[in-house]
């Protein structure tokens, strides 16, 4: 079997078509791959890649701003993920536990804790461990039992139960007497909640290429064996029940949706590509910071603001009307209705330079809020441990508030 080539790739790399010769930097790929990763980039609304031209002439498709997953027809991997350490080995672990805090700030994405050997042993790819949570989450289901509901049942039958659906009956039994074609409620298992785990399981099956999430994906499939798959995914969701008897059933249903619904703002399948799960780092970054100041500031003598209301939803997440990135955020003083107004920026490793213009806080993807100049925050804040990150490059320690 032909192992499928997998890249890894930062803001700091750059793709060239295969046999024109390749320096640090510059990964060399094929050249229906790099036609196949040029027109997806160039189908989708906000550029996943640049075309630039090199010193030297050559065309080149540069990482812009997004990290995840690419998978191409032909099973390519192209990973982009942000560089934070020095060490590209280190950097693909740190990276990766760094994305998934940021998710955890997501509404529409049940992120739990993950265990770093899903890193360091499977290599798992983003959405590889996307789908390893929602398999860890139906299996929390089939573990506590389906639930059933009473659901309408035809059917053609020896005896009378329900209402006979005479129409029907007089077709289908004309020359046989002895049957009755009724309809009556039983109880079952295939319900909405039920029908759209097992499509999902379906799609997932066909995307996934990770040995242990296939084998739990069949596994789950057998246990929905007598679930029917949805039908008609958006009339299901419409159908769902959310009630304290469900909450079992509430993380893998955000997963569903997620995988389902998803309008193509962050995963893609079909057409240029096998499918694509992709997220703007810097809409990460401004939920995260937004989630972390309303969870640390004093409501009785603050209030939070953006300027464009952030709802830390994959759709709308720190992006202003003209869809550019928001980096200022605001507290306001309930009291005298003074604000003190805060600039954050994510910067990657190949970036940073220590220099910042304009007052602008730089956040180097360490974010250490003091409680010295601000007494709405009540604690030092850390978006990502600082042993995670290189002695060697400067972070800032002084106050992050302006």
């Amino acid at each position: 079997m032909k192992k499928l080539k997998r890249y890894v790739v930062t803001e700091a790399d750059c793709f060239v078509k295969e046999g024109t010769g390749g320096e640090s930097g510059i990964i060399l790929i094929s050249e229906q791959n790099f036609m196949r990763l040029d027109d997806f980039a160039a189908s989708k609304k906000y550029s996943v890649m640049n075309k630039i031209t090199l010193p030297d002439g050559r065309e080149a498709l540069k990482p812009s701003r997004y990290v995840g997953i690419i998978m191409l027809k032909d099973g390519t991997q192209v990973e982009i993920l942000p560089q934070i350490r020095a060490d590209r080995e280190e950097n693909i672990l740190v990276s990766k536990m760094l994305i998934l805090r940021m998710l955890d700030a997501i509404r529409e994405i049940p992120v739990r804790k993950v265990d770093e050997r899903y890193f360091k042993k499977e290599q798992m790819n983003l959405f590889e461990i996307c789908v390893r949570m929602y398999t860890d989450e139906v299996l929390s289901v089939v573990r506590n039992g389906l639930k059933q509901t009473y659901v309408p049942y035809r059917g053609n039958e020896m005896f009378v139960k329900g209402k006979t659906i005479y129409s029907e009956h007089a077709k289908k039994n004309f020359a046989h007497k002895e049957k009755f074609f009724v309809e009556y409620d039983v109880f079952s298992v295939n319900r909405a909640e039920n029908r759209l785990l097992k499509k999902t399981l379906e799609v997932l099956n066909d995307l996934s290429s990770n040995t242990l999430n296939k084998k739990k994906i069949r596994m789950l499939l057998m246990a929905l064996d007598n679930v029917e798959s949805s039908k008609n995914v958006r009339d299901d969701f419409k159908n769902i029940i959310e009630d304290r008897s469900m909450n079992k059933y509430f993380n893998a249903i955000k997963w569903s949706r997620f995988f389902l619904l998803n309008k193509g703002t962050t995963f893609f399948k079909g057409g240029k590509v096998k499918y694509a799960l992709l997220f703007h780092m810097d809409k990460l970054f401004s939920a995260c910071i937004a989630s972390s100041l309303r969870k640390q500031i004093d409501r009785t003598n603050y209030y939070f603001l953006t300027p464009e209301k952030i709802s830390n939803s994959i759709s709308n997440t720190g992006m202003d009307k003209e869809m550019k990135p928001i980096s200022d955020f605001y507290i306001k003083n309930r009291v005298n209705d003074n604000t003190i107004n805060m600039r954050f920026k994510f910067k990657n490793f190949k970036d940073f330079n220590g220099v910042e213009k304009e007052n602008t806080v730089l956040v180097f993807p360490v974010t250490q809020v003091l409680n010295t100049a601000f007494s709405g925050i009540g604690k030092t804040m850390y978006l990502i441990d600082l042993n995670d990150i290189d002695m060697s490059v400067s972070v800032l320690t002084e106050t992050f508030f302006i």
